[in-house]
């Protein structure tokens, strides 16, 4: 995932990029050595304390054998396990899996140990011995060591299923053409770094360890695989009062306790009666069923979310438009959206929690809470017969990743193939007939249940805001200001208003930042973060001392630019623990270049350019032909008054990457800064040709355009952009301006009305 700042003649902190909790590959970690250095930035609990009262899953099964046999046998279990010659005996026997891209990759056993022989990234021949493996069904995957205690996740895996399900193989997470040594995803590289992007969610009470001087971990952890004390916190002092056969104190001394369910009470509905939200359950399976980045190191499931985390909204790419599942996100954010999570629904309702599997299979789940006679019948999922759906067909339709692994949507929604017309989301009705269309299966609802397609649903705001509807900025504000959405789409609206700087978004951000749902008021900082600084400080300033770290974190990067000593005295202080706590976090990605990239671009915006530079060196020293790093690098040339120094960043960066548009784009404005308008002219014209819908290139094309004398190409680089962004107030107020002088006084103010419009004037 990229999601990196590049920075072209203005110092900007872009929002940093989510770490993927599990990737197309899943695996931990390297053995404890001696301590690595510690990291400057506070921490809130100090993490080897925390090891200490770790005492791992066995000192459980003594009082707890249903548990515990139950746990053994579950995913969590298998999450990371070593080795064994059993599993070496059955497929490490020189077996092979061979594809277009990345060659071939050999099993086999050397010395007694499990090997995998395979091109490695420089495309020779070499040997990785396999450290550990990571899961049981439906694939295993495999984790190898390289070199400087790094783990890597092959993209060669085992399908664990049977031969008649089509398992019982070698195959590519990515495919039968595989990955090539030189590609950034190959196995070998930071993307398939296994102690940075798996290992926290495969073991229990993760620390990465990584030393950047050395570009080399110490990954530590309190159990190989998930343990009990992954869910329930470190146990020390509980089996301590056990064993003093203190029974209450034992219970209390418990970091968390995770409640069974009350019984479920029927209604007139068929469904049962709500119940709030315990808030404890879904927060302890959060952290590794979720799309997030980490703020700190050895998180333990007695800390908020929050505290440790700042999670990712539904943002394209991951989610429709509708909230559907569209890449691979997990199951958190989903959850968060359903109306079962809002009756008081968590996980163990449906998952025993130490198995992990379902109480029930097929419909006879689904029957446990929800009346049979009103719910598994064909007058209500209108199908009969063998071929009859499945409650999960329609309600939680699947989706497969890694190639084999069908995962199901956990939003639990009803299918509305109406809104697949509006917004082209897929439905669950086509899923099965697709060979028919969105409207036909539309039409069939509409007829055998008339009022759900009545409920135009609050979430075509976000339909609206990613086509571009004129009133986009209304429904977001409608959506977000309603108490009865679920946070999470609450969250989503507000980061979405901060594109429309208009006195109505301030007095709804301003509102939500004062909200009791703290995912509202994370969702209301990065909408602020998107207003001019005059409206952005005020708003932001009295959240520094919010109790959750990932709104603090949000807080100062989005104030990355203030200077402390420009504010009143008392916001001082916490501003510079805001600053320390996002550089904490970006130390916890510290070994990806393109964090590094980021810590450049904060750094840059701290006017701390000796911080920039070196956060630079190293990213290029982890990826030498890193794009957005060689940028970064210009720009700091710029700050620098050193051009000839900008200059040769962006020839680097176009050598690595010609037909990168932010790298013309970039060279563009050197070239302007050295007023040779005509070259500049034209690269400004590449790099929109090699990337027509980025708003930004456009609309600096279009400025340089205009002041050429060019007026009519002007208006129509900004009306080609404008087809794909339609509200971009941005483009918009320029065409006002160049319609307006080319004497278009009634273009001028069609385009007018609809700024006016967006900002709700």
């Amino acid at each position: 995932m990229r999601n990196w700042l590049i920075i072209a003649g203005t110092v900007a902190v872009a929002a940093l990029s989510l770490v993927v909790t599990r990737h197309p590959s899943d695996h931990p970690t390297a053995k404890p050595a001696a301590v690595s250095n510690a990291a400057a930035a506070p921490t809130s609990r100090p993490v080897a304390r925390d090891r200490e009262a770790f005492v791992g899953s066995a000192a459980c099964a003594a009082c707890h054998r249903a548990q515990s046999d139950a746990y053994l046998g579950s995913h969590h279990a298998h999450a990371l396990v070593t080795p064994s010659l059993e599993m070496a005996k059955a497929r490490f026997d020189g077996s092979h899996f061979a594809s277009p891209l990345g060659g071939t990759t050999k099993f086999a056993v050397q010395g007694g140990a499990p090997v995998v022989i395979s091109p490695s990234s420089g495309g020779k021949i070499a040997n990785f011995p396999i450290s550990y493996v990571a899961g049981v069904w439906p694939l295993e995957q495999y984790v190898v060591a390289t070199e400087r205690g790094k783990l890597q996740s092959l993209g060669v895996v085992w399908d664990s299923r049977t031969a008649a399900e089509g398992g019982n193989t070698w195959f590519h997470v990515y495919g039968p053409s595989g990955i090539a040594p030189s590609d950034p995803l190959f196995f070998t590289s930071t993307a398939q770094n296994w102690n940075h992007v798996c290992a926290d969610c495969h073991s229990t009470l993760v620390e990465r360890r990584y030393d950047p001087a050395a570009d080399r971990f110490d990954t530590r952890w309190a159990e190989l695989a998930v343990g009990c004390e992954a869910c329930h916190g470190p146990g020390a002092e509980h089996v301590r009062s056990a064993k003093a056969r203190k029974p209450s104190e034992a219970v209390a001394r418990f970091a968390v306790s995770l409640e069974p369910s009350e019984p479920w009470l029927p209604s007139a509905t068929g469904s049962p009666t709500p119940r709030s939200q315990d808030g404890v359950e879904v927060e302890v399976c959060a952290p590794c069923h979720s799309r997030r980045k980490p703020l700190k190191e050895g998180f333990v499931a007695s800390d908020p979310f929050l505290d440790s985390f700042e999670p990712e909204l539904l943002r394209p790419g991951r989610y429709h438009a509708d909230g559907q599942v569209e890449g691979e996100v997990y199951e958190w954010a989903s959850f968060l959206q359903s109306r079962m999570y809002h009756a008081g629904v968590k996980c163990s309702d449906c998952h025993n929690p130490h198995s992990g599997k379902l109480y029930a299979s097929g419909n006879a789940l689904c029957v446990r809470c929800h009346e049979p006679a009103r719910f598994d019948v064909e007058t209500h999922s209108r199908h009969a017969g063998v071929k009859a759906p499945r409650c999960i067909d329609c309600h939680m339709p699947p989706a497969t990743f890694m190639q084999i692994d069908e995962r199901r949507d956990h939003s639990i929604r009803i299918p509305r193939p109406d809104r697949s017309i509006e917004l082209r989301t897929p439905n669950a009705c086509n899923l099965c007939h697709a060979h028919d269309s969105a409207t036909w299966a539309s039409a069939a609802i509409t007829k055998w249940f008339p009022a759900s397609q009545k409920r135009t649903g609050l979430l075509d705001a976000l339909g609206k805001d990613r086509k571009g509807a004129l009133d986009a900025p209304q429904a977001l504000r409608a959506l977000a200001e309603d108490p009865s959405v679920p946070p999470i789409t609450r969250a989503t609206a507000l980061e979405r208003l901060g594109q429309y700087p208009a006195e109505k978004t301030l007095r709804t951000l301003r509102a939500a930042l004062g909200s009791p749902e703290p995912l509202v008021v994370y969702g209301a900082v990065l909408g602020a973060a998107g207003l001019p600084p005059a409206e952005r400080v005020p708003l932001l300033l009295p959240l520094l001392e919010h109790r959750l770290r990932a709104v603090r974190v949000a807080v100062g990067r989005a104030l990355a630019g203030v200077r402390a000593g420009e504010l009143p005295a008392p916001s001082r202080a916490p501003l510079e623990r805001a600053f320390a706590e996002l550089e904490q976090s970006l130390d916890v990605g510290a070994s990806r270049a393109e964090t590094q990239v980021e810590h450049s671009a904060f750094d840059l915006a701290r006017g701390n350019l000796d911080g920039a530079l070196a956060s630079l060196e190293t990213a290029l020293r982890l990826q030498p032909c890193l794009v957005e790093a060689y940028l970064n690098r210009a720009d700091l040339g710029r700050q620098q008054g050193d051009e000839a120094a900008a200059e040769r960043a962006i020839r680097a960066a176009l050598r690595c990457d010609s037909k990168s548009a932010a790298a013309h784009h970039a060279l563009g404005l050197w070239q302007v800064r050295g007023r040779h308008a005509d070259a500049a002219l034209e690269s400004f014209e590449k790099a929109v040709e090699l990337a027509p819908a980025d708003a930004r290139f456009s609309y600096v094309l279009a400025v340089a355009l205009a002041e050429r004398g060019d007026r009519d190409r002007a208006i129509s680089v900004l009306e080609a952009i404008l087809k794909h962004h339609p509200n971009d107030v941005t483009a918009l107020q320029a065409l006002v301006s160049y319609l307006r002088e080319a004497g278009q006084s009634e273009r001028a103010t069609e385009a007018q009305r609809r700024v006016d419009t967006l900002l709700g004037k």
